[in-house]
């Protein structure tokens, strides 16, 4: 005897539909939180290699993290007048600025400049430079595709790089100013495990005020909307997941008495990072295009940026 077709009832048809509801319920905050968690460890191997590039770099400049001002450098006077020597002449301090600290390991192949964009970064204005011009690299100032001035035609790094979070940057990360008593004592190769050197840029000078702390981009990174998450690269390579401006076990010191540091403030209040015996101990992380050229003036002007 045939049996005779059977399909599903529509009874039965819902409870399969309510399982699979259920279980797509069940199942999309953990892919989500699984994800979130591979773009972070994604986040924070990027930000380890592009400082352990930073420690390879050293090896060209005696110690010293790659230092746009050692690169191109000023002109030097041969008595006949002011020459651009590639590799000789006095460092010139306003080049180590934020573009061309990135810019300047780009051209040299230390890491791409979609190693400076964040897996998750938040600002539509922070864009991957996905046309870094290596044409540009022109020691000599012969060609025509570097647009330095007629005193400086000579040409290290694309400098079309952009940090200018309220315009366009093509890098998500702040990171140590090249200035000051913080550049003599730690932008080097110090192996220091308490000294942070680059990571998740922050809220503007570390501010805890509601107005400024709840309106800052940087708080969607790693931690929503309300809390800001980021990873930190120490000088001796180790990477932190933090989730406070103040961490554990980093001070910095005022006329002998020691205070807990904010990563992203300038608590000495300087620019330098403090003078004499416990000067350039306060750890500051800052996206900076304005570094001055003298010795007797704050090392990094106003001109620092923050979203």
């Amino acid at each position: 005897m045939k049996r005779g077709k059977h399909g599903f009832t529509l009874v039965e048809l819902l409870v399969v539909m309510a399982i699979i509801a259920l279980l797509i319920g069940l199942l999309l905050p953990a892919l989500a939180k699984a994800r979130a968690q591979a773009q972070l460890t994604k986040d924070q191997a990027q930000v380890k290699e592009i400082h352990q590039s930073w420690i390879v770099f050293s090896r060209e400049l005696d110690g010293k993290l790659p230092t746009p001002g050692l690169i191109d450098r000023l002109p030097v006077d041969l008595g006949t007048g002011l020459l651009e020597i590639p590799g000789r002449g006095p460092e010139d301090f306003t080049m180590n600025n934020t573009p061309n600290l990135y810019s300047v390991c780009i051209m040299r192949h230390y890491f791409t400049p979609q190693m400076c964009f964040s897996p998750t970064e938040p600002s539509g204005r922070v864009i991957y430079k996905d046309d870094y011009k290596f044409t540009y690299y022109d020691p000599l100032g012969a060609g025509s595709d570097c647009t330095g001035s007629d005193l400086s035609p000579d040409c290290y790094w694309d400098p079309t790089f952009k940090a200018e979070l309220l315009v366009q940057s093509n890098t998500s990360y702040a990171h140590m100013p090249i200035a000051g008593e913080r550049k003599k004592r730690h932008w080097r190769d110090t192996m220091d495990s308490r000294f942070a050197m680059i990571g998740t840029r922050g809220v503007e000078d570390g501010s805890l005020d509601e107005n400024i702390y709840y309106r800052s981009v940087t708080l969607e990174f790693h931690g929503g909307s309300k809390e800001w998450v980021g990873n930190v690269a120490f000088n001796d390579n180790h990477t932190e997941r933090l989730d406070t401006f103040f961490p554990e076990g980093l001070n910095y010191q005022i006329a002998g008495q020691s205070f807990a540091d904010n990563i992203f403030k300038d608590d000495t209040g300087d620019g330098d990072g403090g003078t004499g015996q416990n000067g350039g101990f306060d750890i500051w992380l800052v996206i900076y295009l304005d570094i001055s050229n003298d010795p007797l003036a704050p090392a990094i002007g106003g001109d620092l940026q923050w979203d």
